[in-house]
């Protein structure tokens, strides 16, 4: 398998939202595991967008709710080597 075309995984640990009015756009700030900062900009109210694909996947998948924040899937530690 070719390693140059597998995804970049992180673990986010805290997340924020930045709005920008006079821009129109928020920016989602994630700070990962390894002390990296990802900002991710959402034009203009793609940000709605994600917040109810979230309440969507917290109605269909509502255990998701009880999972902690420890353990990794396999899959992501060998997508991070």
């Amino acid at each position: 398998m070719n390693t140059l075309h597998l995804p970049v995984r992180h673990r986010a640990v805290s997340m924020e939202l930045a709005a920008y009015l006079d821009g129109r756009y928020v920016e989602m700030r994630i700070r990962t595991d390894r002390g990296d900062t990802i900002v991710v900009a959402c034009p203009k109210d793609s940000i709605f967008v994600l917040q109810r694909h979230i309440e969507q996947i917290g109605r269909a998948c509502p255990e998701i709710a009880t999972w902690s924040g420890h353990g990794r899937p396999d899959n992501e530690t060998a997508a991070r080597t």
